[in-house]
């Protein structure tokens, strides 16, 4: 296989508040999940996808994938609490290798063909792509609580999104057990070593993660707009 999709649909980074898993809510006329599912679905470079899923949850996974005509879906693997025990559970149970893994979180329902497309080539040349929004205003770095230690040059701040792309040998070097020290949150981008690089595909403030009942009302309006185009 040449790119697979893994889309995380669980864990804690993945609800809106206890119970409450974003990927099951409604955006418009379909699940949150259903959203990107359908963008891979449809996408020229991903062959293959596996969603990541509470135990919970697995059935609606899979009338998901029915009613919405998901046919790359090759697997369905129950995931834990945090993103890297997920991931390595992922790349155990893998039904054949890939060239290329794209990682891509389910509550991010509005990502692009294009930002697809860009973060697989852009990974197939660096070692690694993710998508990310240029923060045109200035940050401010305070690490310990409201006093602010530095400036960021404005332009400089980049927001760190999904899809994240990798090489299979650079997201293999990660995720590697005996790796003790790797924690992983929601970017895997960090640990990745030399000779690979990171580089950064422009995907816009579209590409929002619904992390509140407030983002889900954004993503919504979001959805309707397009609905009147």
């Amino acid at each position: 296989m040449n790119t697979l999709v893994i889309v995380v649909a669980c864990g804690k980074e993945e609800k809106i508040s206890t119970g409450t898993e974003t990927a099951f809510l409604s955006l418009g006329n379909r699940p949150v999940l259903a959203h990107s599912l359908r963008t891979f679905q449809d996408s020229e470079v991903v062959d293959g996808i596996i969603v990541a899923v509470s135990k919970d949850r697995v059935d609606s996974v899979m009338q998901v994938i029915k009613r919405f005509g998901c046919t790359k879906v090759c697997g369905i693997v129950v995931g834990g609490a945090n993103r890297l025990g997920t991931l390595k559970t992922v790349f155990a149970k893998m039904p054949e290798p890939a060239a290329t893994i794209v990682i891509h979180e389910a509550s991010r329902p509005f990502v692009s063909h294009d930002v697809v497309e860009e973060t697989v080539k852009a990974a197939k040349r660096y070692g690694c792509a993710i998508a990310a929004h240029r923060v045109s205003d200035a940050v401010k770095v305070a690490p310990k609580g409201l006093k602010s230690e530095r400036t960021l040059e404005r332009n400089s701040a980049w927001l760190a999104q999904s899809p994240q792309v990798f090489k299979s040998g650079v997201i293999e070097k990660i995720l590697d057990p005996k790796n003790k020290r790797t924690k992983l949150v929601d970017d895997e981008s960090a640990w990745v070593s030399p000779p690979a690089e990171v580089h950064l595909v422009e995907s816009g403030y579209r590409n929002m993660k619904i992390r509140s009942a407030d983002d889900l009302t954004i993503a919504t309006a979001l959805f309707n707009a397009d609905l009147k185009r």
